[in-house]
């Protein structure tokens, strides 16, 4: 090592030495540095420290990341994990370690967070969904696999040499009843029907919100997928709605849910007049604004209307049509169950839905196979006493 001198401004004289390190284990560069000292025994003593750093920290000159509890690990998990799902998914998942993940886990260092410890809280989230069922704490094993995800990201940025989450057991579920899905049955379906057929469509927002109804009605498709129809999603020649975006709760497009959500829906010829007649109309109101439109339920005020404001009128209309409250949703369930009640085929509404299982579909609709299998066992009985 070659020593040096020189004099400060200040008249002070100090010496110097370019030191070696060696070769930077992340550049493949060599890696230099120089120290200075009043003494050359001090240039000496600087150079041997700065060397074991530069192998202390790896062989490297560049910075690493410092992480040393849970909530920095998520902070840098989140900034990698964010741009990976979409809105809607990003918004949930970020309550979900806010809510639930960080109180609990966050102050924790990582060398101190053992498999006993998250085995407790697990413990403790079952417990409570088991004996109160309500809350997001009831989805305890998905808390479970966010948190393993996360450490799991720990291990591979070598903060943690391994997942204390993966030897967690995550206690089994209590069952509970299916929960009713909530649609309009045959006698309720005709009085909310009769009652549209009362309201003034020659006001633009009554026949807006009629055609929207009697739309999802006859489609089975999501509220976020209907607002999210352009003109040009829809064969107005054929009887043919192409579901293939869907509106997120930012107001933006995103893709369906799944490739299942990607589907052509052939339309029964009274809906089909209906968005004709529709259209026509939309287009003279749009005139008088001085526009062109092309999505199709559009309010003109903004370019797709907001499902919230949307909802506030359904709550009105089914109140004032005297039947249950069954949300936007509950268009869907009305759908699906007149299909399978008229003996569909459970893949052919599985299509129609967009749902990636036909399981999915039977799981949610397990009422319509009571009912159907209710009249498998009337026609067995009328088949045996004809003999």
């Amino acid at each position: 090592m070659n020593i040096k001198d020189k004099i400060k401004k200040n008249g002070q004289k100090v010496y110097y030495a370019s030191v070696y390190l060696g070769v930077d284990q992340l550049t493949g560069k060599k890696a230099r540095t120089t120290v200075t000292a009043t003494t050359k025994k001090g240039v000496k003593t600087k150079a041997r420290d700065v060397i074991n750093a530069f192998a202390a920290n790896g062989y490297t000159v560049k910075d690493k990341p410092t992480i040393t509890t849970y909530k920095e690990l998520v902070k840098v998990w989140w900034d990698s994990y964010k741009n990976t799902v979409k809105p809607n998914t990003r918004q949930s998942m970020e309550g979900l370690v806010r809510v639930h993940l960080l109180p609990v886990f966050g102050d924790y260092k990582l060398s101190k967070l053992t498999t006993p410890i998250i085995q407790h809280q697990v413990n403790k989230w079952a417990d409570k969904a088991n004996t109160e069922q309500k809350g997001a704490f009831t989805n305890y094993s998905l808390l479970h696999n966010m948190n393993k995800r996360i450490l799991k990201y720990g291990v591979s940025l070598q903060v943690i040499p391994h997942n204390p989450a993966n030897d967690v057991i995550v206690p089994r579920k209590r069952q509970k009843e299916k929960t009713t899905v909530k649609y309009l049955g045959n006698k309720e379906l005709k009085q909310f029907l009769d009652y549209l057929d009362t309201l003034d469509q020659s006001n633009y927002e009554n026949l807006f919100d009629v055609v929207l109804y009697k739309t999802l009605l006859a489609t089975g498709c999501r509220i976020s997928e209907a607002l999210a129809l352009e003109w040009s999603d829809i064969d107005l020649d054929n009887g043919i709605i192409s579901i293939n975006k869907t509106l997120n709760r930012y107001q933006e497009i995103n893709s369906p849910k799944s490739s299942a959500g990607y589907r052509d829906i052939p339309i029964d010829n009274a809906t089909l007049l209906m968005l004709k007649q529709y259209k026509n109309r939309q287009q003279v109101q749009s005139w008088q604004l001085g526009r062109s439109e092309t999505v199709v339920f559009s309010v003109f005020t903004e370019k797709y209307a907001y499902s919230c404001n949307l909802r506030r009128r359904l709550d009105k209309h089914f109140k004032a049509a005297g039947v249950t409250n069954v949300s936007f949703h509950g268009f869907r369930h009305t759908h699906t169950t007149m299909m399978l009640y008229a003996q569909a085929s459970p893949k052919d509404v599985q299509y129609r839905l967009g749902h990636s299982s036909l399981m999915m579909t039977e799981n949610v609709y397990w009422h319509t196979n009571q009912e159907n299998a209710k009249k498998a066992v009337s026609n067995y009985e009328t088949a045996i006493n004809s003999l």
